[in-house]
């Protein structure tokens, strides 16, 4: 078995909140996608990406968050993004990925955010 990064991973409430390394290059990706996609398999619902302590994201980090809501999405689910750092969400905003993604500030917020009624 690899030696690696392991993805913290807790339940709140039905929310799924996943906690992403600091380095989402092409071994911190390597090293937690697949766990990250049997965790959101297993849980097939509400899905929340921590990346308050993400510092750094490659190309890989960006098509493996989409490959995941494209997974969770037909099960009714979603994923959102809470805690990106300044230079990191300009990477999301000048991929056009958020677009893509819910993005909030910090967990209060995107875990509110999810038991408001919507409509």
């Amino acid at each position: 078995m690899k030696k690696g990064k392991t993805v913290k991973v807790e339940l709140i409430n039905d929310v799924l909140v996943v906690q992403l390394p600091a380095r989402l290059d092409a071994v911190g990706v390597a090293s937690i996608e697949e766990q990250l996609a049997m965790a959101v398999a297993n849980h097939r619902g509400k899905v929340l990406a921590d990346m308050s302590q993400v510092t750094f994201v490659a190309s890989l980090a960006l098509r493996m968050l989409l490959t995941t809501l494209k997974a969770v999405q037909p099960l009714g689910g979603d994923v959102r993004l809470v805690g990106l750092q300044p230079p990191i969400a300009e990477i999301f905003r000048k991929s056009r990925f958020d677009t893509f993604f819910q993005i909030y500030s910090d967990r209060t917020t995107a875990l509110a955010a999810y038991t408001a009624p919507s409509g």
